[in-house]
């Protein structure tokens, strides 16, 4: 598929992506997946950029495109919709000619990897598993660091309104390899009364795929996240909760920061710029929820500032962005989930994966810890 063809979208600074609650859950139907559908992202594998990497002009400006999974509607984005709204790429140096979305997963490195496109917030997994796979990836900083919003519903009314009622009943999520099979597991392993053993667990699809069963009787509790999930529930289409991910797990390093190859060698000031841009939307998001909200709602036609305010809430972004330093147990923790449901049968060597020379000497941790 072409850039503006993947599930989740392509935008730019002021185009949009048209959804509300059921139509968004079906755009992201294959969202917080694996990752293995093709993207043709038309680049040469070797980490390229636009413009003249060498300054181009007096500002020294380092022209790019970037990748952030599942761009622009899901709790990724804010942060870059914040740092491009308040010029912050700008003021660091960095030019972003366009954000690319995908549908997550390997897709989202992909970009990186064989895209040509310089920087990508991925999924923690989908980059391990790159790694390993022989792609010339580097991590170079943290980005999300808890399940933020992922939650499992019910039917409003329906008998199951907690973890443990869910031993003997069927739960969705999403797909092999996703989040939500990750955090699901890992939540229902560590809650006290209920054990794996007690649930059967069934990969969906997607979001909407899970929902249409849930509203079919097929399964007891289905997958959902935020924004989808605020907008039902300030529809007519509610649903009661039955967990929250985060409520089990404190710390999960749900995504990372790369980079290719090309712009660690070339432009190493360009990779460090475009980070403390980052960290700066991070603050802004925590600092300005409301105004936020309004940023976030005007990149996706559909949903109004009150929805996005809500998902920004329940994100708990104190906790769920990181200012790009990494996290001893979430890494742990990843590491823990992704072995939990086979998606590694090793030990992941995270000093061999990270690259923390790109951070703040302040913000490095030991990941021989690890």
């Amino acid at each position: 598929m072409q850039q503006g063809d993947t599930g989740c979208g392509n935008t730019t600074r002021r185009t949009v992506l048209g959804a509300t609650g059921t139509a968004l859950a079906a755009s992201v139907a294959g969202c917080l997946g694996n990752g293995d559908e093709s993207n043709d992202s038309g680049g040469g594998g070797d980490g390229q950029t636009t413009g003249d990497s060498s300054g181009g002009g007096s500002s020294g400006t380092f022209s790019t495109e970037a990748t952030v999974t599942h761009w622009p509607i899901l709790m990724y984005s804010p942060p870059y919709q914040a740092a491009l709204d308040q010029g912050y790429f700008e003021e660091e140096g960095v030019d972003i000619e366009n954000f690319v979305g995908s549908s997550g997963g390997g897709t989202t490195v992909r970009n990186v990897v064989t895209g040509g496109l310089a920087f990508g917030e991925v999924a923690t997994p989908a980059a391990v598993n790159a790694y390993y796979a022989g792609a010339p990836l580097t991590i170079i900083g943290s980005a999300t660091n808890t399940p933020g919003t992922i939650n499992w519903v019910a039917p409003k009314g329906s008998d199951v309104s907690s973890i443990t009622d869910l031993a003997g009943k069927k739960v969705g999520y999403t797909s092999a390899g996703s989040v939500t099979q990750n955090t699901s597991a890992l939540a229902v392993k560590r809650a006290d009364g209920i054990s794996p053993d007690d649930v059967e667990f069934q990969a969906m699809g997607g979001v909407s795929e899970g929902l249409t069963a849930l509203d079919k009787g097929s399964i007891a509790a289905a997958a959902n996240l935020d924004p989808v999930f605020s907008s039902q529930q300030a529809g007519e289409e509610q649903w009661q909760v039955a967990f929250w991910a985060k409520d089990y797990i404190e710390e999960f390093q749900q995504t990372c920061l790369i980079a290719g190859g090309d712009v660690l060698e070339q432009n190493p000031e360009a990779v460090r710029g475009f980070m403390r841009a980052r960290a700066r939307g991070v603050q802004f998001v925590r600092e300005n929820p409301e105004e936020m909200a309004e940023i976030f709602a005007s990149h996706n036609e559909g949903y109004d500032a009150d929805v996005m305010a809500a998902a920004i809430e329940n994100v708990g972004p104190d906790e769920y962005y990181t200012e790009n330093g990494f996290s001893v147990g979430g890494l742990r923790t990843i590491e823990e989930g992704m072995k939990n449901i086979d998606l590694i049968d090793r030990d992941v060597e995270w000093t061999e994966i990270i690259d923390q020379s790109y951070l703040p000497e302040e913000k490095h941790v030991d990941l021989s810890q690890l």
